[in-house]
């Protein structure tokens, strides 16, 4: 059985009579694709992120980003043993 409606103020409410008891458990399926008309605008991300005078002036290979990271992990652990740099 399907019966039409529409949400006004955040409750369905179905076209004409219901036949069904007050408290029927039902399940409602969507049939308009625009129904998130009010979803925030999405900004897209622009490259580069960071601008510089001298683009490209580090070569980020696999390797070299894990020794970054590993430095990074190095100092936080420091910091948090109060060790001098």
């Amino acid at each position: 059985m399907e019966i039409q409606g529409v949400v006004q103020n955040g409750v369905v409410v179905f076209a004409g009579q219901v036949p069904f008891p007050e408290g029927t458990k039902v399940s409602v399926a969507v049939c308009d694709n625009s129904v998130n008309r009010d979803a925030p605008e999405r900004k897209r991300v622009e490259f580069p992120i960071f601008y510089s005078d001298a683009p490209g002036t580090i070569d980020l290979t696999n390797e070299r980003i894990a020794e970054i990271l590993d430095d990074e992990d190095i100092e936080s652990v420091k910091r948090s043993w109060n060790v001098p740099s």
